[in-house]
């Protein structure tokens, strides 16, 4: 099960969410056992997904933090953890900038920049797992880029 890559990419995306290894194995693993019985499911990818994010917020919900997925606290990862460019200054300043002003967004905006360039979903599995319409994921995503480029001017 672990070298299925959809597996390990749902891993990814709750580990990103949680910070805790173990518990997103744990996750990962419920999503799975889920799927087997499950009869049949229309797009893999996005149920999948959209399963990982429902236990992320009950396992919230369980600790007394209320509210759906965009409630949380979910930010990107510290720059000097994850995206440290040894070779440039320059470079590694402009990325905490960045971070910095991802992490001033909506958790939705966040969210849908996540799935989109982190996990490389379609706009219509990001509908799915979002339970927004497609035409609300291009909006959120084009109003997050918009709102990115004007802080970073």
């Amino acid at each position: 099960m672990t070298s299925d890559p959809l597996y390990q990419a749902v891993q990814r995306y709750v580990l990103r969410l949680l910070g805790d290894a173990e518990l997103a194995q744990d996750i990962a693993q419920e999503v799975f056992l889920r799927r087997q019985t499950q009869k049949s499911i229309r797009h893999e990818r996005a149920w999948a997904y959209r399963t990982a994010r429902n236990l992320v917020t009950d396992h919230f919900r369980k600790l007394g933090c209320w509210g759906p997925m965009a409630e949380l606290t979910d930010t990107f990862p510290d720059p000097s953890t994850r995206f440290r460019p040894v070779h440039l200054a320059e470079q590694k300043e402009q990325i905490e900038m960045l971070h910095d002003k991802l992490n001033d967004l909506s958790p939705r905006h966040r969210e849908v920049i996540r799935l989109k360039f982190q996990e490389g979903l379609t706009y219509a599995e990001i509908a799915k797992i979002m339970k927004a319409t497609v035409t609300t994921v291009a909006w959120l995503l084009r109003d997050a880029i918009e709102k990115l480029r004007k802080e970073l001017r």
